[in-house]
């Protein structure tokens, strides 16, 4: 291929993939802050069972249709995001099953008024669900946003696909190794050009860049790559046919970084001058101690991802904001 139809063609491909974050693009915040000192039931059984049925049908459909790897991750993608039942934010916030905090059929524009977000406005889309809040979940000890079951599951998506199409251009001239850690790069990048413009610090989204919706973005593309692909993979090919070895564990994919509480945003300034304000009233000793509670609960998980690291790098270089200043002990340091 030609270096100029290859970035056609790799422009199409980032079209392509962003007009399918139509959703993601609506989706609300999340204030961890608000759940501080709550007991919340973990809900990864919940997730873990959409995804084994998500699975058992991708097998199914790969083995009738004679798919290949990628078809069959590709489909199993698209069902996750798009068949019933959806791991997306809303769906799962609707779900009784899953604890939350703003609890389920709590009037969540309430709590929005308690936020560190209040004050911030956003276009209304319609029917003003990206004003309220998307809730804090606990999915195998970490507290997280529901968007961030999003990022895996949808984001994580086009990461993987970013991936591939980078992936299968480099191993043509790289040794495997290489090749796949340059194309992680990429698709790390290709999030880092999306939290900087249409989903993070656009100023109709967020104004912000989430540093944990990269980590979900990167859980999301180590899911999918571990279902027929990597050391490990949840499917084989025996006799032909696709078997499962092993069910996905959303466990697997879950981190400390995927808590905003732990791993800040970076706000626009506009954006930080109203919330700054409302984060200061988490300035008292029994907030303080209820968050440091959480910290250690998570000295379990042991290492970081390599999407941390890189963009812990990029944060030293310069080349991406630091979000430190943004941390509530920084924030009460300077009260």
């Amino acid at each position: 291929m030609n270096p100029f139809s290859f970035k056609k063609y790799f422009i199409a491909f980032i079209l392509s993939s962003l007009s399918l974050q139509i959703p993601s693009i609506l989706g609300s915040e999340t204030d961890q802050f608000l759940a501080l000192g709550k007991d919340i039931k973990d809900s990864k059984h919940i997730i873990n069972k959409i995804l084994k049925l998500k699975l058992e049908k991708a097998v199914k459909k790969a083995n009738s249709k004679k798919m290949s790897c990628y078809k069959l991750t590709e489909f199993f993608g698209k069902e996750v995001s798009f068949g019933k039942p959806i791991l997306l934010d809303v769906p799962l916030r609707n779900n009784p099953g899953m604890d939350q905090i703003p609890r389920y059929n709590s009037n969540r524009e309430l709590f929005y008024e308690d936020s560190i977000f209040y004050g911030i406005r956003r276009f209304d889309f319609g029917n003003g669900d990206n004003r309220y809040l998307s809730p804090t979940f606990n999915v195998a000890g970490v507290r997280l946003g529901g968007d961030k079951i999003s990022h895996i599951t949808y984001i994580g998506f086009t990461y993987y696909k970013a991936f591939h199409f980078f992936f299968e251009r480099y191993k043509k001239d790289l040794p495997i190794t290489a090749a796949r850690k340059k194309a992680i790069e990429k698709a790390i990048n290709f999030g880092i050009f999306q939290e900087q413009t249409i989903t993070g610090l656009n100023l109709s989204s967020a104004g912000t860049f989430s540093y944990a919706d990269m980590e979900a973005n990167y859980q999301g593309l180590r899911l999918f790559y571990g279902i027929c692909e990597g050391k490990y993979p949840n499917l084989k090919k025996e006799e032909g046919k696709w078997v499962i070895k092993t069910y996905i564990d959303i466990s697997s994919f879950i981190t400390p970084e995927l808590d905003e509480s732990y791993n800040p945003n970076y706000f626009r300034p506009s954006f930080w001058k109203k919330i700054k304000p409302n984060m200061k009233k988490y300035c008292n000793s029994e907030s303080l101690e209820k968050l440091n509670k959480i910290k250690k609960s998570y000295a379990k998980f042991k290492k970081k991802s390599f999407s941390y690291l890189y963009l812990a790098e990029k944060i030293r270089k310069k080349e991406l904001k630091d979000p430190k200043p943004f941390t509530l002990e920084s924030i009460c340091q300077k009260k």
